[in-house]
C-alpha cells in the first residue's frame, strides 16, 4: 500500500494558487449567519428584565412578542411556546429567581441546538468562522482539523435536537390557528397569519429534509414492500430524500423567514407597520 502524498499548496493565511473569487462564499455566509445570530440574540434578550434590557419590551410597558391590538393573537416564532415567568400556564412552575429571563430564553436552546448541530450548518460556519477549511485548496491559519472532539462532541446530539424540532412544528402550526381566531369568536386571517403559515412550511421542509430525519424513517430499513407500513416508510423516506437534495436552501430560507416573522411582529407592536386583516376578523 502506497504512502499518502500531500499535494503542494501555498502556505499562509488565505494563501492559494486559485484565481477565482473563492472568498466570496465564506464571507457572504459569515455576514449572513452573523446578522441572524446577532438579531436573534438581541431579540431573545430584549424581553428580559435585567441590566439595560429592562428598558425594553414588557419591562418598559410595551411587549413586542405578539400582535394583540388587531383582535387576534399573532405570536412571534422566537417566543413560541410563550412562557411568561411567574405567569399562568407554562410560566407558573418557573421559580422566582428565574423571572428575569426572557420567554425566548427558555425555548431557543432547542431550535438553536438543532441548527447549530445540523450537518449543513456545520459546513457553513466551520468555513465561515473557524476556517476549517477556509476553502478548497486555500491555506488555513490553524492546525489540521482533528475532528469533532472535546467541546464539539455536542454535535453528536443532533438527532435529539431533531426530536425537539419535530415537536415544535405542531406548536407553531397551532400558533397559525390562533392567529385566525379573533376576539368575540369571529374568524379571519391577516398578513401576520400568512407570515406564520409560511414559516411553518419552510421549517417543515427544513426539518423533514434533515439527514437525521431521513435516517430515522428509513436508514435502518431493508424492506420497503412487505406491508403497508413498510410502503409508507418508503414514501416518507423518499419524500425526505427529495427535500434533502435542497437542504441548503431550506436551511437558509427558513432561518431568514423565522427572523423576518419575528421582525414583522416586532415592527407591528412598535407601530411601524400595521398587520392588515385580509378576511374576517372583528
Amino acid at each position: 500500500m502506497g504512502e499518502a502524498v500531500k499535494l503542494p499548496m501555498r502556505r499562509g493565511f488565505g494563501a492559494t494558487d486559485r484565481i477565482d473569487a473563492w472568498w466570496k462564499g465564506p464571507t457572504a455566509m459569515a455576514i449572513y449567519l452573523g446578522i441572524m445570530v446577532a438579531y436573534s440574540t438581541w431579540r431573545g434578550f430584549m424581553e428580559a428584565d435585567f441590566w439595560i434590557f429592562s428598558e425594553f419590551g414588557r419591562s418598559a410597558g410595551v411587549q413586542t412578542m405578539a400582535i394583540e391590538n388587531q383582535g387576534s393573537h399573532v405570536l412571534s416564532p422566537l417566543f413560541s411556546p410563550l412562557i411568561l415567568p411567574g405567569g399562568d400556564g407554562l410560566g407558573g412552575p418557573i421559580p422566582e429567581f428565574l423571572w428575569w429571563m426572557s420567554p425566548a430564553m427558555f425555548i431557543l436552546i432547542f431550535p438553536a441546538g438543532f441548527r447549530g448541530t445540523c450537518y449543513y450548518y456545520r459546513k457553513a460556519y466551520y468555513r465561515a468562522f473557524f476556517q476549517q477549511p477556509t476553502a478548497c485548496a486555500v491555506s488555513k491559519p490553524w492546525n489540521e482539523y482533528k475532528g469533532e472532539t472535546k467541546l464539539l462532541l455536542v454535535q453528536n446530539l443532533h438527532r435529539y435536537f431533531m426530536y425537539a424540532a419535530l415537536a415544535y412544528l405542531p406548536i407553531l402550526s397551532y400558533d397559525v390557528l390562533l392567529s385566525t381566531h379573533f376576539e368575540g369568536g369571529s374568524w379571519g386571517f391577516s398578513v401576520g397569519t400568512l407570515v406564520l403559515a409560511l414559516n411553518v412550511i419552510l421549517l417543515t421542509g427544513y426539518t423533514i429534509g434533515c439527514h437525521a430525519f431521513r435516517h430515522l424513517v428509513g436508514g435502518g430499513s431493508n424492506d420497503w414492500t412487505s406491508s403497508g407500513l413498510a410502503r409508507f416508510k418508503y414514501k416518507l423516506w423518499s419524500f425526505s430524500t427529495y427535500l434533502n437534495t435542497h437542504h441548503k436552501e431550506w436551511a437558509l430560507y427558513s432561518l431568514f423567514w423565522v427572523m423576518f416573522a419575528d421582525f414583522y411582529i416586532y415592527a407591528c407592536t412598535m407601530g411601524w407597520w400595521t398587520d392588515i386583516v385580509l378576511w374576517g376578523g372583528l
